[in-house]
């Protein structure tokens, strides 16, 4: 028996006792497959051309052309339909093993969208201390790090969160910016100056977070800052 009959051998012995399941939505699926075939059809996949300053598909953009400290922002999905229940069981259920396929659809958005930019670096938004405590990892340090293996660039900790918040998806659109005010700070000056800095996060609402680290590390003399999330919440057209 060649090694490739004895792996699948394999796998299919592991699946009966733990099947296979979906990335996305956690489905039950055939040892061959990663993805059901109704999230391969129907992700809400974000589809170019894109605007860079809020992720949306051009068509459904929303942002009139409002700009943040970060130059431009990409995702691969809007947080609809089986991405809610992929965030949910990357973040909620410590599946902490799924940041690295996400990241893969992370990181064909960066070289589509940001093909023609030289990073320096990636970063991430940071948790407090006593949220790592608590969570013991986090997502988007998480994603980062798998991105930063795709795109085969260094991962640095950039940013530091000072100071406990309420959660963002909790709040009102216009209570997030607030929320999130002076909450960070860079770890080292030195270690940022000069840098184009691709910062990642899990989900993209209204960029508040995003804004508020590019913020930071903009003052902290990084030449730019461009962002790439795995999701952005797509906004209708009475959320300006």
């Amino acid at each position: 028996m060649n090694t490739t009959k004895l792996q699948k051998g394999l796998d299919r012995a592991l699946c009966t006792l733990f099947p296979r399941r979906c990335i996305y939505c956690g489905k039950v699926v055939v040892p061959e497959r990663q993805i059901c075939e109704d999230c391969e059809t129907n992700l809400p996949r974000i589809s170019a051309p894109i605007c860079l300053l809020c992720g949306h598909t051009k068509s459904d953009c929303v942002c009139k052309q409002k700009k943040h400290k970060f130059k431009a922002v990409c995702a691969p999905f809007y947080y609809e339909d089986a991405i809610v229940q992929a965030v949910h069981r990357l973040k909620f259920e410590n599946k902490d093993f799924l940041a690295v396929p996400f990241a893969s659809d992370m990181a064909e958005c960066v070289r589509r969208e940001y093909a023609d930019i030289v990073f320096d670096a990636v970063t991430f938004v940071p948790f407090t201390k006593r949220q790592m405590r608590v969570r013991e990892w986090n997502p988007s340090e998480a994603l980062a790090q798998a991105l930063s293996e795709q795109l085969r660039l260094p991962l640095e900790p950039l940013l530091v969160k000072l100071f406990e918040t309420k959660t963002q998806h909790n709040l009102e659109a216009r209570e997030r910016t607030g929320n999130v005010f002076g909450v960070f700070d860079v770890t080292d000056v030195n270690a940022v100056a000069g840098k184009t800095v691709l910062l990642v996060d899990d989900i993209k609402t209204t960029g508040a977070t995003l804004h508020e680290c590019a913020k930071m590390l903009m003052l902290s003399s990084a030449k730019a800052v461009y962002a790439c999330t795995f999701a952005v919440t797509k906004r209708d057209r009475t959320e300006r």
